[in-house]
């Protein structure tokens, strides 16, 4: 499973500017420093996040107490909303992959949003709809994907918006488990990647160098 999964979402995004502004202003900022745990599996879903900055670990720890990841989320993604409106307990983890800066959502907040305008409701319904069925076929596109371009997807996927030259805190372990792949696997592609003017790894991070053409790879 990888960073497009339905572990996280652009259900914020998505939402038209004055409404994200909207529920954004009414949510509440926590920092989180880096392996912080922000949610267990078993918590009661009391609240969704919108990760403002850094990144987000998802995954199930095992009986070794290692993590198992699922994904690995950044800036403008949302997790623990389909726990949080389908009313069930969480059924992952949720560790701060790096400082992270994160906008909690609760019920209170959501309600006063919906309260404002009745047309609200169902406009954020159509657009988590909407969200869930693009992680879908993200999903689906993914696995046509070689081993290298979906390391690029995944790394897309943390760099956001920003401009190159920007460094994601992710180590390649984590990658390699994001991506599905074995660590000597992941290092192949990374080196390809690093080859082509595309990244520079680093120790605990990795240098975005030319986002428009991990693009370009991801695109095929």
């Amino acid at each position: 499973m990888d960073g497009s999964s339905l572990a996280g979402t652009g259900f914020v995004m998505a939402l038209p500017d004055n409404v994200r502004r909207d529920l954004l202003a009414r949510g509440q900022g926590r920092v989180f420093e880096r392996g912080q745990i922000i949610q267990q599996r078993g918590d009661a879903a009391s609240a969704f996040w919108y990760i403002e900055s850094g990144s987000v670990q998802i995954g199930r720890y095992g009986i070794d107490g290692r993590l198992i990841l699922f994904a690995l989320l950044g800036a403008g993604e949302t997790f623990g909303e389909l726990a949080f409106l389908g009313e069930f307990p969480r059924t992952v983890d949720a560790i701060a992959g790096s400082d992270c800066t994160l906008i909690r959502i609760g019920d209170s907040e959501l309600q006063s949003l919906m309260a404002s305008d009745p047309a609200i409701t169902r406009l954020l319904l159509k657009t988590m709809a909407l969200t869930v069925q693009q992680a879908f076929n993200l999903i689906e596109a993914s696995r046509n994907l070689s081993v290298p371009q979906r390391l690029a997807q995944a790394l897309l996927q943390l760099y956001g918006d920003q401009a190159d030259g920007a460094a994601i805190m992710v180590t390649q372990q984590d990658l390699a488990d994001l991506v599905g792949v074995s660590r000597v696997s992941l290092g192949k592609a990374l080196t390809g990647l690093q080859e082509a003017g595309m990244v520079e790894p680093g120790y605990g991070c990795v240098t975005i160098s030319d986002g428009t053409a991990l693009r370009d790879m991801v695109a095929g």
